[in-house]
């Protein structure tokens, strides 16, 4: 009996102690488990803010520049290097841009947990963004074609910018009112350094985003060399080029200026019946343009002055 107990206790201690090892095991792969979810939470989470960051830095840096470059629209023509120059500057800062947003649109769309508790902008800016891209490529993509294209492509490129400018404006206007709170408070947290570190990869992105400011005034400075050549091929340019060489004075043989369709008229020096030279100004009309846009003139011929006849009526006399 005794040894049936034994056995017995030790069959039992045996079975609760590989059930106690069982338990343990089970908690402690349900405590790792529970520790990557929370790992791969906290890199989503970090992911999310990331990526929001870089989005607000960027669209900050956008609105001085989209600001500056509504003030070179004032005058365009007068200001048309600066207006090239700074668009050419935004062209990387805007595909920065565009390139967060469609990543947060993508990553939402294909159900990252981070992203999905994230939750999408309100609808109105989520059904205006498609629109904003588009007509952020279409005006920016017009302009640049502007400065390369020959001259008798420019009147429908031309006629594109300024429509898509018109749409793009609408729709930008609403785009930048609903994110301009986030904008502000995203905005400058990669800079502050109280901030900075909240969130690892502060570094690449303001590298992202100055290496972007960076390319962008190189492009800018390449493109300012076709401002000249555009400038002289413009209509608006030849047309005034010409009305200034038509209407310019022209200088005689002693320096001082006179009109092409000048009043004075040639003069010939004829001779009368008593020997005595005198000088007759002949009348002159205008018969077309000559090669230089002024016009030629034609002397008429002088008819026999009357004068002779009482000339020669006093001598017989």
């Amino acid at each position: 009996m005794r040894g049936r107990r034994r056995a017995f206790m030790l069959a039992s201690g045996s079975v609760s102690t590989l059930l106690t090892m069982a338990i343990t095991r089970r908690d402690a792969s349900a405590r790792l488990d529970e520790g990557e979810a929370t790992g791969r939470s906290r890199r989503g989470s970090t992911s999310v803010e990331a990526n929001s960051r870089l989005t607000g830095s960027t669209a900050a840096v956008l609105f001085v520049l989209l600001a500056a470059e509504g003030f070179t629209i004032v005058r365009v023509r007068a200001l048309l290097s600066p207006h090239v120059f700074i668009g050419m500057l935004l062209v990387p800062p805007v595909v920065l841009k565009i390139g967060s947003t469609s990543y947060r649109f993508a990553r939402y769309y294909l159900g990252s947990p981070a992203y999905r508790r994230k939750g999408p902008p309100p609808t109105v800016l989520r059904l205006l963004g498609p629109f904003v891209v588009v007509l952020t490529l279409i005006l920016f993509g017009s302009g640049i074609a502007l400065l390369l294209v020959r001259p008798s492509h420019r009147p429908p490129l031309l006629l594109l910018h300024k429509a898509s400018f018109v749409l793009w404006f609408g729709a930008m206007a609403i785009h930048v009112l609903g994110h301009l709170v986030d904008t502000a408070r995203l905005a400058p947290r990669d800079w502050m350094r109280r901030t900075r570190r909240d969130v690892t990869g502060a570094g690449l992105r303001q590298w992202a985003l100055v290496s972007s400011v960076a390319v962008g005034a190189l492009l800018g400075w390449l493109l300012l060399g076709q401002v000249g050549p555009w400038r002289a091929s413009s209509p608006s340019h030849v047309s005034s080029a010409l009305h200034r060489r038509v209407h310019a004075p022209t200088s005689t043989t002693n320096g001082s200026p006179s009109s092409s369709t000048s009043s004075s008229a040639p003069a010939s020096v004829t001779t009368n019946p008593l020997g005595v030279a005198s000088h007759v100004k002949l009348p002159s009309f205008p018969i077309g343009h000559g090669s230089e846009g002024s016009t030629t003139t034609l002397p008429v011929q002088a008819r026999p002055a009357r004068v002779h006849h009482h000339v020669r009526k006093k001598s017989k006399h």
